[in-house]
């Protein structure tokens, strides 16, 4: 058990990054709010991780708090720093006439920014990241995997059987009947951004400090975060759903040197097969009834204004 643990960590570590990302993404959707920030966000993350897990490292182990501790913990305030652009999405979004497309496109490249100013002086000081990423152990990895599909359960209960799941979907569907009804939709919203952002982050920080275990400052065009975005759009949002297609896609993104060497293709080649697998559930997501049955909320996207009485 502990060797097969060992020989899947890749993948375990591939699917956990991109499942918490699409489920995170997820929640900010259902409350109606367009999460076009998403890559953006997925690099700040992956940036501000190496940092505090540098940063932890030195100013935390003199102290007792020793190495992987200093990582987990990383990991986890990786998100409060991410949920952070969450609220600021929120409450921007619901409280002033922006558009949606505009504020997340800006966000997104704002995320680029200020991911290489937390992630690059660090790349440049301590070099290989490794030392600082979680270990190898197969325990550390069972844990990753439980603790993932443990939040997605989780958010499930939330959404489904819980009042602010309600109200988050009722956000999402028809803010100004929400409203009449007695929803708080600012307040509801920001507990769907800070929630989904924070989720979004912890997974994001997986991707240097478990996945890859290194950081490039050049890596921010590689669109990790839209591959959650379709992951999430093929999957209704819905966080079972999400599971086979985070296991999928984590597969083709972590095995795609292995598929070139089984298809014996180029590796230019190779590195394009998430891609046209992404297209290729786009194509299949908009050509088929999974557009009607994963139909995203009615009012996803759509300004908010508390003073009108229609969307």
């Amino acid at each position: 058990m502990l060797d097969a643990l060992v020989d899947a960590a890749p993948l375990i570590a591939a699917f956990s990054t991109m499942y918490l990302a699409a489920l995170g993404h997820s929640v900010m959707e259902k409350s109606g709010i367009l999460n076009l920030a998403i890559d953006g966000a997925f690099f700040f993350s992956t940036g501000v991780s190496i940092y505090l897990a540098v940063a932890l490292y030195g100013l935390l182990t003199p102290l007792g708090l020793t190495y992987p501790a200093t990582t987990v913990l990383a990991v986890l305030l990786t998100g409060l720093f991410t949920a952070v652009i969450g609220v600021f999405m929120a409450w921007v979004l619901t409280s002033l006439p922006i558009s949606h497309g505009a504020l997340g496109l800006s966000l997104q490249f704002l995320g680029y920014g200020l991911g290489i100013m937390a992630g690059y002086p660090v790349r440049q000081s301590v070099g290989s990241i490794e030392p600082y990423s979680l270990p190898r152990d197969p325990v550390v990895y069972g844990a990753l995997l439980a603790s993932s599909i443990i939040t997605g359960v989780a958010v499930h209960f939330l959404m489904e059987k819980t009042p602010l799941g309600a109200s988050i979907k009722a956000c999402g569907e028809n803010p100004h009947a929400a409203s009449a009804l007695g929803v708080n939709v600012l307040k509801t919203r920001l507990i769907a951004g800070a929630l989904g952002f924070y989720i979004l982050g912890v997974g994001a920080s997986l991707y240097p400090l478990a996945w890859q275990r290194y950081w490039d400052i050049k890596s921010y065009t590689l669109g990790y975060g839209w591959f959650a975005f379709t992951i999430a759009l093929a999957g209704g949002r819905n966080p079972i759903y999400l599971i086979p297609l985070s296991l999928v896609f984590g597969g083709l993104l972590e095995f795609n040197i292995r598929i070139m060497t089984m298809l014996k293709i180029s590796a230019d080649v190779a590195k394009l097969i998430p891609f046209l697998a992404t297209l290729g559930v786009m194509a299949v997501y908009g050509a088929t009834e999974l557009r009607r049955i994963f139909a995203p909320p009615t009012s996803l996207g759509k300004p908010y204004y508390k003073e009108e009485k229609t969307v």
